[in-house]
Order: C-alpha cells, then sequence, then structure tokens
C-alpha cells in the first residue's frame, strides 16, 4: 500500500471531487482515479460510492479515512524525525478573524517570525465557517477563532482566552456620561456593526429578537478600524471585542457602554487538527503562546 496512493485519497475525500482533487496535487484525474482503484483492490472495498461526477465516501471509505489520517501523520512523524535540522523551518498556515488581527494578539505573530527566520508564516482572514473547514482539509495548520466554545473529536483547542464583546460611542455622546444604560435605551440609537453572519452580532440581534425589539443598522462592514472611526465621530453605536479598542480608549475618542444585566462574552480560541502530525514550526508556534 503506497503512502502516495492514501494521499490521494485523503484529498479526494476532503474534497469530494477527483477532478479538484487532481488539480490539488498536480496530477492527471486519470492517475487519481488509478491510485484510488489501486486502493481499493488491496483492500477488497468499494472506499467511493460514484454518481456521475460525484462522489462520496462508503461505508468502507469512511472507516479507512481515520486509518489514513493515522498512517500519512505517523510516516511524516517518522521522516521529520530522522530528518530533524534542529531550527523549525518550513511553511505555518493560519487562519485567522478580522478583529484579532486588530488588537494585541497580532504581536503574537510579528514575535514568532522575529524568532523563527525559517518559518514561513501565511495568515489568511476567515470567518468562524472558513476557518474550520479549511482547518478539516488540512489547508490550514491552525485557526484562531472569536466565538462560543467549539467543540469536535477531531480538533483540539491549545490555548482559550476570554473576551468580552463591548458596546461604545464616541466619548461625546450622550450616552458616554451615562450609567447603567437598558437595552432598550441603547436600541434607540443607530448601529455600525460588523456584517452579517459575525457571531458576537447574531447573539446580539437574537437577543433583541427575544426581547421583540428591533435595532437599526445604518453601516454594516467586516472591517474593525472603520467601525472604531465611523462610532468616534458619532455616527453610531458599535460592538466589537473589548480587545480591539484599547487604543481608541487610551486617545479618548470612545466610551464603553454599560448596559444593565447584559454582556456578551466570547473566547478566542487556537485550534489545531489531531489528525495531522504537529510539525516543528506548529510545535514551536504552539510553545510560544
Amino acid at each position: 500500500m503506497e503512502i502516495k496512493n492514501i494521499c490521494t485519497f485523503v484529498k479526494a475525500a476532503e474534497l469530494g471531487n477527483f477532478t479538484k482533487a487532481a488539480q490539488e496535487l498536480g496530477y492527471a484525474q486519470s492517475t487519481v482515479t488509478a491510485q484510488i482503484q489501486q486502493l481499493e483492490n488491496e483492500l477488497h472495498v468499494n472506499l467511493f460510492e460514484r454518481n456521475g461526477k460525484r462522489i462520496v465516501l462508503s461505508a468502507s471509505g469512511k472507516e479507512f479515512l481515520q486509518y489514513a489520517y493515522q498512517i500519512i501523520k505517523y510516516e511524516s512523524m517518522a521522516v521529520e524525525h530522522f530528518s530533524l535540522s534542529g531550527e523549525p523551518e518550513g511553511e505555518l498556515n493560519i487562519g485567522i478573524m478580522e478583529t484579532i488581527c486588530a488588537s494585541e494578539f497580532v504581536n503574537l505573530f510579528q514575535n514568532f517570525s522575529l524568532n523563527y527566520h525559517q518559518v514561513s508564516l501565511n495568515l489568511q482572514i476567515v470567518t468562524t465557517h472558513q476557518a474550520l473547514d479549511m482547518l478539516e482539509k488540512g489547508k490550514f495548520d491552525l485557526i484562531f477563532l472569536l466565538d462560543n466554545k467549539i467543540s469536535r473529536p477531531d480538533m483540539v483547542t491549545a490555548r482559550e482566552y476570554p473576551v468580552d464583546i463591548s458596546f461604545f460611542c464616541a466619548s461625546g455622546h450622550p450616552l458616554a456620561s451615562q450609567k447603567d444604560i437598558t437595552l432598550e435605551q441603547l436600541l434607540q440609537e443607530p448601529f455600525i456593526l460588523t456584517e452579517k453572519g459575525c457571531n458576537y452580532r447574531e447573539v446580539f440581534e437574537s437577543e433583541v429578537a427575544a426581547r421583540g425589539q428591533t435595532l437599526t443598522c445604518i453601516t454594516e462592514i467586516g472591517y474593525t478600524r472603520y467601525i472604531i472611526q465611523a462610532v468616534s465621530r458619532r455616527l453610531g453605536i458599535g460592538l466589537l471585542p473589548a480587545m480591539t479598542l484599547s487604543e481608541a480608549l487610551r486617545l479618548g475618542t470612545i466610551s464603553l457602554i454599560q448596559v444593565q444585566n447584559y454582556q456578551i462574552r466570547m473566547s478566542i480560541q487556537v485550534i489545531y487538527s489531531n489528525r495531522r502530525r504537529i510539525s516543528l514550526p506548529l510545535r514551536a508556534f504552539l510553545d510560544s503562546l
């Protein structure tokens, strides 16, 4: 049983398409088909159920996929063990949410690059759904999420940091001088929010709907700095992770709003897949957290 055939099987299983697997692996589609057929002959089972161009894993395919992940993982670990150069080198692909990049957490990545010059650090801004999907497909080595607790059997949470999601207004706004503001009072103001589908916006909108209230969103954008600047110019009320607001609070351009009996809390979660090996660059990054 050849490792390259097993790798091809995993890629086809993750993508659900032989053509896409061939493109990512740099093979002709006929090569992918031949490698899968060779595996099926060796195992005496059908690994995929074929319906035209669509493929889905068979029951045997799902079972073998778990073995395949382990085979690839330990083969890679063995090769790495006997070819250690001491200094971590190679690529480290990380998916990260925009709000995390707009906070002090960005120092983690910059400090890592300063300490490990042989590692190419590739960061990509993604949503929670995109991050989880790409981690599962092996496109990311690690993801940084800001969300409610993520719990999946094939994923490991290496670190977790609690974060408050805060309402804020311009420092000269009438609400800036008030305490114990009710949510009903706050909803009389226009809002500048992140894009629809953002997890903490969804939590807020669900609470508003549960109370039979409505909110007015005059601008939505997935760019933290724009929201802070717009709020500081008294264009509306903002809702962002508290960690992204420290600079504007220090400059005195915005003020936090404390809402009676209501607080959104989430956590930054650093997650990797237990299906794949922990490479030297990934191990070095995890140790630096």
